[in-house]
């Protein structure tokens, strides 16, 4: 079973209240200090925006689902073939992994100061090493509960 809430009111603090007596109870977890930290980078799957210094990024779909796939599977060497397979949906051994390179070139043209996120491997691939410097994130405003069995 899921729960749903939606709190419609236009009085912040009865909202924030109410939130806060959802996480004193355990229904909601509460939030992280790493979540209220300032980032470089921040990607909001859910909207498919990137926001580097809270300005948006502008990037193609498959640029996109790249930089996302790199960030949500950190700390891990990623194959260009792997990511040919993961975010173009590509499987054979004809498709040129240069085209993984291009993407990652452009990517990290359009972070500017934040292109170092994405570091290469040479001969191998590329690497998203955890850092605060980036942070995948969910719409703040959307309260997303565990299942939970009722009584």
């Amino acid at each position: 079973m899921r729960f749903s809430i939606t709190i419609d009111t236009e009085d912040e603090d009865t909202a924030l209240r109410l939130l806060g007596a959802l996480r004193d109870v355990g229904l909601i977890p509460a939030v992280e200090a790493a979540e209220v930290e300032d980032v470089d980078v921040r990607i909001l799957p859910d909207t498919r925006q990137v926001l580097l210094h809270e300005s948006a990024v502008e990037l193609t779909r498959l640029e996109f689902e790249l930089l996302l796939h790199l960030c949500e599977n950190t700390d891990r060497v990623h194959r260009r073939r792997e990511l040919l397979a993961a975010v173009w949906g590509v499987n054979d051994d004809y498709s040129g992994a240069r085209t993984v390179d291009v993407h990652v070139r452009r990517v990290r043209q359009k972070l500017g100061d934040a292109a170092d996120v994405i570091q290469t491997v040479r001969g191998v691939g590329y690497l998203v090493a955890s850092s605060s410097r980036f942070r995948v994130e969910r719409p703040p405003n959307v309260v997303r509960l565990a299942d939970r069995r009722a009584g």
